[in-house]
């Protein structure tokens, strides 16, 4: 976290100096665009080349969550509000890809031509693949 702190207070403060021999240490190259930029927006470049959130976040959940596998078989019941004992409920305890299909839809965005919808969201026991129809 220090050199975090230490590289974020050197671009708020404009430490010119400071600034490029960290960037150098860190292995971060800005373009000439980049360099020309101060405070915050520079911040935002720095941060972005040096440590990418996507890849921090991911890796973040890769650590420090647990995976659907072993995670279903207590949030099951949180899950699914049918008996747990029946096929539906023991095929998302055990994510079950040969299991009944069933997922939790997080958003629906319609087609171009509003005949109908694309769905995002989770698979908890099934398998599904693009351009599977399904009815909801």
């Amino acid at each position: 976290m220090k050199p975090i702190v230490k590289l974020t207070n050197a671009i708020i403060d404009g430490k010119q100096k400071k600034i490029d021999k960290m960037l150098k240490v860190c292995k971060v190259e800005l373009t000439s665009e980049e360099k020309l930029k101060e405070g915050k927006k520079l911040l935002k470049v720095v941060m972005s080349k040096w440590i990418n959130a996507a890849d921090a976040i991911l890796e973040m959940f890769v650590l420090h969550l647990p995976s659907p596998r072993v995670a279903q078989k207590y949030r099951v019941k949180h899950l699914y509000e049918g008996p747990l004992t029946d096929e539906v409920g023991k095929a998302i305890a055990a994510c079950d890809p040969n299991g009944p299909l069933c997922m939790f839809v997080s958003k629906m965005v319609p087609t171009p031509d509003y005949s109908r919808f694309y769905a995002f969201g989770r698979v908890f026991s099934g398998t599904i693949a693009t351009g599977d129809k399904v009815r909801i």
